[in-house]
């Protein structure tokens, strides 16, 4: 059974009639007609008027207030710059990383290039004096020359001559000034050269510390996530701001009234269902609505399990404000055209079947009925009886 604050509303008329009781007790018993026409359910709760999208919004890091751009009731563009904290370190701090980051990038590519120390040695052409480039590093090999001699030979020999002819291969005595390069692809090589993954690796946590250091700087300023007006301000220039809400904005075109229903009545409760919202400040007007959300986390006070529930108003009132007070009747079920009788003329069993009192004549008798919708004032009967009969309500 619903057991909202409106309980159900009824098109139609019940007459009911109170007949003594022969002087048994003094006690009149009470009969209801059965009647037909519309049923309506609903179910009620009390709740405030709110925007249907405001923003909590906060500085992502401390600081001193430099500024605050906005008062309460201004209106805001998306991006607009609403407060800033001191913004000293977060710029020297994000100056560090680029400054880092390009360092680690010129050392990564330095160190793919196959150089060593920055000193790259370059290959020539036909065995030239210089250092030959393997695909593993750079090294270093001696040139050698044929051996002349100062006296010019008088007379061609048929002889070869007893000059040594330059070796066709390097000699195994190396320059003393040249050394191998370890290779740059490889972890742990001689003379601690940094691999190739370790520079990359450097690299990409070069970029995530100036990732960081730009969202740090980028937390010093609050923008509007969207157009609103300023619903609130927690702090004004010289303040010391944390990571708690510092300006609350909202969008008043799309105002709401969010109420908390009980456990019993939000089982009732779906997302699109019409409503009726009363403010305090006139309650004897009554305007549109429907359901647009329920929470579906629930709170808990003095043992009573509540959901909240935001409901539209069809036509926002040219006058209402941001934190009103006001009541809602949600309609959960309706019927037309059917039988009813007040609810206090229906009893529920435990196996939970529903019986009526029906008087027939000069006594009454119990007959089981089918319900359809329900509510604190009266039930639809779908079937057991027929319109006209009298029911007991009371006695």
């Amino acid at each position: 059974m619903a057991t909202g604050l409106f309980g159900v509303v009824v098109v139609g008329t019940v007459t009911a009639v109170a007949l003594g009781t022969g002087g048994r007790s003094g006690a009149a018993t009470t009969y209801a007609t059965v009647a037909e026409g519309g049923v309506t359910a609903s179910a009620g709760a009390a709740g405030n008027v709110a925007s249907a999208d405001s923003r909590d919004l906060a500085f992502s890091t401390s600081g001193a207030v430099r500024k605050v751009y906005v008062k309460v009731g201004a209106k805001v563009k998306e991006g607009a710059r609403l407060a800033r904290i001191d913004q000293t370190k977060a710029l020297e701090d994000v100056a560090a990383a680029r400054a880092a980051l390009t360092a680690a990038e010129s050392a990564a590519a330095n160190g793919t290039s196959g150089t060593s120390g920055g000193a790259a040695g370059a290959t020539t052409s036909g065995g030239a004096t210089g250092a030959a480039a393997t695909g593993s590093g750079t090294v270093a090999l001696a040139a050698y020359r044929p051996t002349t001699t100062a006296t010019p030979t008088p007379t061609p020999s048929t002889k070869p001559s007893t000059t040594k002819k330059p070796s066709s291969r390097p000699s195994s005595t190396r320059n003393p000034g040249a050394s191998k390069s370890p290779t740059t692809g490889k972890s742990g090589s001689p003379g601690g050269t940094t691999s190739t993954a370790q520079l990359e690796a450097r690299v990409i946590q070069a970029k995530n510390t100036l990732t960081q250091a730009e969202r740090t700087l980028a937390g010093t300023v609050i923008k509007a996530p969207i157009d609103g007006t300023v619903l609130a301000v927690n702090g004004q220039a010289g303040d010391t701001a944390s990571s708690s809400t510092f300006i609350t904005i909202g969008d008043l075109n799309e105002l709401q009234l969010k109420a908390t229903f009980s456990q019993n009545d939000v089982a009732h409760i779906r997302i699109g269902q019409e409503a009726k919202i009363t403010l305090s400040t006139d309650s004897t007007k009554t305007y549109g609505g429907s359901v647009t959300h329920i929470d579906a986390n629930a709170t808990t006070s003095d043992r009573l399990v509540k959901y909240g529930v935001m409901i539209a108003f069809d036509d926002v009132p040219s006058k209402v404000l941001i934190g009103q007070s006001g009541t809602v009747s949600v309609t959960t079920a309706s019927a037309a055209d059917v039988l009813y009788v007040p609810s206090s003329a229906v009893r529920t069993g435990a196996n939970g079947t529903s019986t009526v009192r029906v008087r027939q004549g000069d006594r009454t008798v119990t007959r089981t009925v089918t319900v359809g919708v329900r509510g604190d004032t009266y039930v639809e009967v779908k079937s057991g009886l027929s319109k006209g009969e009298r029911v007991v309500t009371s006695g």
